[in-house]
């Protein structure tokens, strides 16, 4: 079972809808919208699911900037690896090239969370 731990949670205005664990960056001051590549830097994770409706009514984003947090994941999470970025802003084992996001502390495979330690603003693994 994930978990969860802040350090840092942090309010943001969401750009466009955002999906329950899964990264987001930046689009413009105190914004920040989904990843859209595995080159972004990101700004943290987003705890909780934006629809665009609700951004109409004013509804913002939690996002987690540090600390531990539920992560969704594609491909495979190995406890004790590097996270690799996703374009879609899950993650997965880091490889050569990828933008390291933070540090597994549990495993798991597509379609599941695994607890991530964040990283950022990331680096590009050697």
């Amino acid at each position: 079972m994930a978990t969860g731990n802040f350090v840092l949670d942090k309010g943001y205005d969401a750009a466009a809808a955002l999906t329950k664990y899964r990264a987001v960056k930046f689009s413009a001051e105190e914004t920040v919208t989904p990843v859209t590549a595995k080159t972004d830097t990101i700004a943290g994770v987003s705890q909780f699911a934006v629809s665009a409706a609700e951004i109409l009514k004013g509804k913002g984003a939690s996002v987690r900037v540090m600390g531990a947090t539920e992560w969704e994941v594609t491909g495979t999470a190995t406890v004790g690896g590097m996270a690799g970025l996703n374009a879609d802003g899950t993650v997965h084992d880091a490889a050569t090239g990828d933008r390291v996001v933070g540090m597994f502390r549990q495993g798991a495979t597509t379609g599941n969370r695994a607890s991530v330690q964040i990283v950022t603003p990331g680096w590009i693994a050697p």
